[in-house]
C-alpha cells in the first residue's frame, strides 16, 4: 500500500519530487504527455506539504511542461522549463551540476 505524500519525511517527498522532474522533462522530450501529468499532479500533492516557495516553483514547472505541450510539437526544452526544473531542483535542497556551455 502506497503511503499518502501527508505521512512521509519530508526529505522522502522531496527526493521522490526531484525524481519525478527528470521522468518528466524525459516526457516532455519525448512527446509522452499522459506519463507526464500523473506526475505533474502527485508534486502539485507532494508541495502542499511542503514549504509555500516549493509549492510556487512545482506551480511555474508545471506550468512551463504544460505550456510546452501545447504550443510546441517538438517538444523542445526550453531555457524557460529549464529554469523552472532548476529552480525546483534547487528549493528541494539538490545541487545541479550543469556542464560547462561551448561556444
Amino acid at each position: 500500500m502506497k503511503k499518502h505524500p501527508s505521512h512521509e519525511l519530508p526529505y522522502q517527498s522531496k527526493r521522490i519530487m526531484a525524481e519525478d522532474v527528470t521522468f518528466i522533462i524525459h516526457y516532455l522530450h519525448t512527446g509522452h504527455r499522459t506519463l507526464a501529468e500523473p506526475l505533474l499532479e502527485d508534486l502539485k500533492t507532494r508541495s502542499l506539504f511542503l514549504d509555500e516557495q516549493i509549492q510556487q516553483d512545482v506551480l511555474i514547472f508545471s506550468e512551463q511542461v504544460l505550456f510546452q505541450y501545447d504550443y510546441d510539437p517538438w517538444h523542445k526544452i526550453t531555457r524557460e522549463v529549464q529554469k523552472a526544473a532548476d529552480r525546483l531542483i534547487h528549493d528541494l535542497g539538490f545541487h545541479i551540476e550543469h556542464p560547462p556551455t561551448i561556444i
